[in-house]
């Protein structure tokens, strides 16, 4: 009997200690540093249900998230505080498919995206050229497709007055419709007997004279021919694209097109403690390889290890140009080796080949060190397919980076939710990140975006109205400004 008492009395006594240690450990939590709140907001953690009002940030990481009155508690004197003023708060957007530098060198041309008239547009074209006397190709972006059936459309005739010593090419908003002027067309070749290629157009008038619109494939001939980047402008376009995807509520970007010279500049940046944002970036794999060829890729994954700013550890494979018995290898070598492959396929078909490519390395190679998470990208819309998880992505500058435009795209697809979950937690799994990011959670990565309004009290159709108002990355503000104190204009 005595005996059973002390082992109850011992069994309370650590009981006690464990939930003593447990408060202790709560009080010295809040009794700590807290560097940033956001408050009086609609907080989407990342789980559907319960949206919080507050969270609080320690150095890098969330501390906490709660009612507005648990965490204004814990506000010291030297904390940051953003008022959300009710607007919708969600983690870091997680961006599951870009092209980084591709994205940011067309962010230096003639921005044509709210041009409402050709004469509109022929004007900034004109503006751009003469401020850029040296540069030998005039480009710009996203013209509004419409403009085809105004009552005066666009022609390489109306380009040619704007600027006529150089060479011109302005991108459709859709990518998919190039509108250039006679210099252009001269150095690509195409005149009246020029044959359209296949799955593109050279758009003719009644004489059967280039208008000055090319449509499909003619567009990626004409695009072949622009000048490549040197490196100068691929470290400007990086750090440019970076910051637009700041701009718009980016937190972690995942590079579809990782060079090895990127690589280099990306990793000597975080160093430097240069790169704000978190780059998950995939090699390139244009054919079929030899064992040789791909155990020369590994130095890639030893060189840039898992690291919280930039990794890279996917190699992107495209099936055009690549039968299926071909791709089965190629993946198999891959997978074997520990990588994670990305398959871009834009129909069915492709979708199918991919699907097959990763069965028959799963029959084929041993169990790996890290889960599988093979993805197929470009699946309905804007979505990279890992398992049965959707990533959404942009594929900008194909598409639009605004996370809020490629929402609207899923909406048909997915609740709110999960087009949010998505863009946050399922682009953290695509990249091997769960753990550490994608919810805003005690002990997370704090990577938090405040948007201008309450989404989740919107229909999609004022979405286009809904703007971020701050980025937060690992903990500091990164747009639009680091000030002390913050409140929603």
């Amino acid at each position: 009997m005595a005996a059973r008492l002390t082992a109850f009395v011992v069994v309370g006594i650590v009981g006690i200690t464990l939930i003593a240690g447990l408060i202790v450990g709560a009080q010295r939590d809040e009794d700590g540093p807290v560097d940033l709140i956001v408050h009086n907001a609609v907080v989407f953690t990342g789980d559907p249900g319960e949206k919080p009002e507050a969270i609080a940030v320690r150095a890098n990481q969330i501390l906490k998230v709660g009612s507005n009155r648990e965490i204004l508690r814990l506000q010291r004197a030297q904390t940051v505080t953003i008022d959300a003023k009710g607007a919708a708060v969600v983690p870091g957007f997680n961006d599951a498919h870009v092209h980084l530098v591709r994205g940011g060198l067309t962010l230096d041309s003639v921005d044509l995206r709210d041009a409402r008239t050709v004469d509109e547009a022929i004007a900034r074209v004109k503006s751009w050229a003469a401020q850029h006397p040296g540069r030998k190709w005039i480009l710009g972006r996203g013209w509004d497709e419409s403009l085809l059936e105004a009552e005066t459309p666009p022609t390489r005739q109306a380009l040619d007055e704007a600027v006529s010593d150089r060479p011109v090419q302005l991108i459709s908003a859709n990518t998919h419709t190039a509108w250039v002027n006679s210099r252009a067309l001269k150095v690509a070749e195409f005149g009246r007997r020029t044959a359209d290629p296949e799955g593109g157009r050279i758009v003719r008038d009644a004489q059967g004279v280039a208008t000055g619109i090319l449509e499909g494939t003619a567009v990626r001939q004409m695009q072949a021919l622009l000048p490549q980047p040197t490196q100068e402008e691929r470290t400007r376009a990086l750090f440019a694209a970076i910051a637009e995807a700041q701009r718009n509520g980016i937190t972690s970007l995942q590079n579809a097109d990782g060079e090895p010279l990127d690589f280099e500049l990306l990793d000597a940046a975080r160093k430097d403690g240069a790169v704000d944002m978190r780059v998950y970036s995939a090699l390139p794999v244009h054919s079929a390889r030899t064992d040789e060829d791909v155990a020369a890729l590994d130095g890639v994954l030893k060189r840039y290890p898992d690291d919280p700013l930039f990794k890279a550890g996917a190699a992107k494979v495209a099936t055009n140009g690549i039968d299926g018995d071909a791709l089965n290898k190629l993946v198999r070598l891959l997978d074997a080796r520990g990588w994670q492959v990305m398959i871009e396929a834009d129909t069915p078909e492709e979708a199918e080949l991919a699907l097959d490519a990763f069965a028959h390395a799963e029959r084929s190679n041993a169990h790996p060190a890290r889960e599988r998470r093979h993805r197929i990208e470009h699946q309905h819309g804007n979505f990279t397919a890992v398992g049965e998880k959707l990533a959404l992505g942009s594929d900008w500058p194909n598409g639009p980076l605004s996370p809020i435009e490629v929402l609207e795209t899923a909406l048909p697809r997915l609740t709110l939710e999960q087009a949010l979950q998505a863009y946050s937690v399922n682009g953290a799994y695509a990249s091997y990140d769960e753990q550490r990011k994608g919810f805003i959670k005690p002990g997370m990565l704090a990577d938090i975006v405040v948007l201008s309004e309450d989404i989740f009290s919107l229909p999609p159709s004022r979405f286009s109205s809904v703007k971020v108002a701050y980025t937060i990355f690992d903990g500091r503000l990164v747009y639009p400004l680091r000030q002390k104190r913050l409140t929603l204009p």
